[in-house]
């Protein structure tokens, strides 16, 4: 058997036998079986990913080169940190998809294990080549399931938007690659840093074409304004867990992307791209929180959001300094774990009330107490508000662009507008859940599941731990920056 490090060797076998389990529970209609198979699948393969992190964090590197083309599996800490996120997150939305989806389960499970080992798979190679498998991987797996409910036409037209749009990125992903190997002749990631961090190479006009189109690759897939255009499409027509991990996760994988090849490929120091891709991320996040502020639709204000979010991630990577990349890993872990969360509570409003109006859902708080209680704390994170995880991780990318100089001074000014914004719209939802009295729309809601309210939960205390007691989150993300920056 080939050797892809523990944890995608276990993710890899869980996939492969995937249908198998499938075939029997539809055979037999016995949904469970696909339940239990997904939540042994995520669980089994977190404790495995988790021992690996131990290691790795502990200074162990892998890298294994597989088969005559000299494929690499290369997994250090940053590939260890979203490893542990992408199997988190995906655990959670298996055990919420228990209660939540209630048709052709023997087809969802087999999509989301092949996603996430996918998002894995992606974050642990070593060269574009293998890069680009596990990328389309995770790219079919995750059309799939946008269109899961296929008999909407909403769910096809949006899945359709997205196949297209993400080809496209996936297709100047693949001609910058292919730049890389002309001028190059390589496409191992640690050999084309050595080769192309060099000041000949910074003298190439090729070589900031290649970054051009990786960019424009990465940034399609994460939401990236002028690219975003997909994603609010794509969350209303998904069922909830999937917008959770499209959200959460997937679009994460274009962030990884840009910290892995835009970072460690292209110096700043040499390149200086710092600035432009700054001029995205304000872009980005005042699109994305612009946006917001119009939605009547819980999903799509949700969705808008998430682009704002990317914005403050992809702005601490345009700092460039080893806080603002802290503060930008730190914000991907942050964001994960709250945007999962508010995906997940969204989808408990709407399967229980079936409706995504923000009006109808008004007063649902004093219906479900619990599930929106979980859901306003969401909302108070990703608002900014002390106390809470978002909080550390924007106040640690404003503080990295202020030590950057008067440039991004300015920028950094522009994000706190972006985070008050922000603010606005997350107390709006919180006032209609809350204090608005129930719509008519609530008088008859279906009963919430318990697989359904324990991932909220999960996730709640999590953003609240991680508010109380940020510093050994932290500190792994400042190792992990210092190491990219070096």
């Amino acid at each position: 058997m080939v050797n892809f490090t523990p944890a995608l060797n276990t993710l890899i076998i869980f996939t492969v036998f995937s249908p198998i389990f499938s075939l029997v529970s539809r055979r037999l209609k016995a949904p469970f079986i696909v339940d239990a198979y997904g939540f042994s699948a995520f669980a089994i393969s977190l404790i495995v990913a988790f021992f690996q992190a131990q290691s790795i964090f502990g200074g162990a590197v892998y890298r294994i080169a597989l088969g005559p083309y000299s494929s690499v599996i290369y997994v250090d800490s940053l590939s260890s940190f979203l490893s542990l996120i992408f199997i988190g997150v995906g655990l959670l939305a298996s055990i919420f998809s228990v209660g939540y989806i209630e048709e052709r389960k023997p087809e969802f499970y087999p999509l989301l294990i092949a996603l996430v080992t996918g998002m894995v798979g992606v974050v642990f190679s070593g060269d574009l080549f293998t890069f680009f498998i596990f990328w389309e991987m995770m790219s079919i797996a995750s059309y799939l399931l946008v269109a899961f409910r296929y008999r909407s036409w909403e769910a096809v037209e949006a899945s359709l938007k997205y196949l297209i749009i993400s080809a496209a990125g996936a297709s100047a992903i693949l001609f910058g690659m292919s730049l890389l190997y002309g001028m190059a002749g390589t496409l191992e990631i640690a050999r084309l840093a050595e080769s192309l961090g060099t000041a000949a190479a910074a003298g190439e006009a090729w070589t900031y074409v290649a970054i051009v189109f990786l960019v424009t690759g990465f940034g399609v897939n994460a939401a990236m304004a002028p690219f975003h255009s997909w994603l609010p499409d794509a969350h209303p027509a998904a069922p909830s867990s999937i917008s959770a991990m499209l959200s959460g996760v997937v679009i994460k994988t274009g962030v990884y992307g840009l910290f892995r090849l835009i970072l460690g490929v292209f110096p700043p120091t040499m390149y200086d791209w710092g600035l432009g891709l700054a001029v995205f991320a304000v872009l980005t996040m005042t699109i994305g929180n612009l946006l917001a502020l119009m939605q009547e639709d819980i999903k799509r204000l949700l969705a808008f959001s998430s682009i704002a979010h990317i914005g403050y991630i992809v702005f601490g990577l345009s700092v460039a300094n080893v806080p603002g990349i802290a503060g930008g890993l730190f914000h991907v872990l942050n964001h994960a774990l709250v945007k999962a969360l508010l995906f997940l509570g969204a989808g408990v409003f709407i399967h229980s009330a079936a409706t995504r109006s923000i009006e109808n859902l008004a007063g649902i708080g004093k219906k479900l107490p619990l599930p929106s209680t979980c859901f306003a704390i969401g909302a108070f994170a990703l608002a900014g508000i002390p106390g809470l995880n978002v909080f550390w991780s924007e106040f640690t990318i404003i503080t990295a662009a202020l030590q950057a100089g008067q440039i991004y001074v300015a920028l950094a000014v522009v994000m706190v507008v972006n985070i008050l914004i922000g603010v606005a719209y997350y107390v709006r939802l919180i006032q209609s859940i809350f204090l608005k009295e129930p719509s008519p729309a609530l008088e008859k809601l279906k009963p919430v599941n318990a697989s359904m309210t324990a991932p909220l939960i999960v996730l709640t205390s999590l953003a609240v731990i991680i508010g109380i007691y940020p510093t050994p989150f932290l500190d792994a993300a400042l190792l992990i920056s210092s190491a990219l920056a070096s």
